[in-house]
């Protein structure tokens, strides 16, 4: 498993969530409120969800870029949907066997992110399977 991941746009709301994109960004996955989501556990909001996922450090920067950049192309629109509902977000997660994980975000995509005006979450799970060398 070494080092994989993926980078949700996600947008939350107790009210039902319309949100159109084009043909740019379609979502992965939407839950609608008090729907099963594990369980018996059910869904306290309506999420609208846009999710890249990568299987290695390679395929983690393309994938961030990817995804900025297509927010961006729709800045004023991401914009919009922060005022217009209760969460926006961009949530990075990353899985790895690595004891100990450093990623980097660039210059240049912080700015990006910055224009969106949305939160941003990092999770990191670390199995912690150091080897011995």
């Amino acid at each position: 498993m070494e080092f994989h991941g993926s980078i949700t746009f996600d947008i939350a709301d107790e009210k039902s969530i319309d949100v159109d994109f084009g043909e740019d960004i379609i979502p992965t996955k939407t839950v609608k409120k008090d729907d099963i989501i594990f369980r018996e556990r059910r869904a306290p909001k309506n999420r609208w969800m846009y999710i890249l996922e990568f299987d290695n450090e390679e395929e983690y920067y393309p994938n961030l870029e990817r995804m900025i950049n297509q927010l961006c192309k729709r800045s004023e629109y991401v914009n919009q949907l922060t005022k217009i509902y209760e969460e926006v977000s961009i949530n990075i997660f990353i899985g790895s066997d690595f004891a100990q994980i450093g990623f980097v975000l660039p210059n240049n995509i912080l700015k990006k992110i910055a224009l969106l005006d949305c939160e941003v979450g990092i999770e990191i799970i670390s199995y912690g399977m150091v080897e011995d060398e």
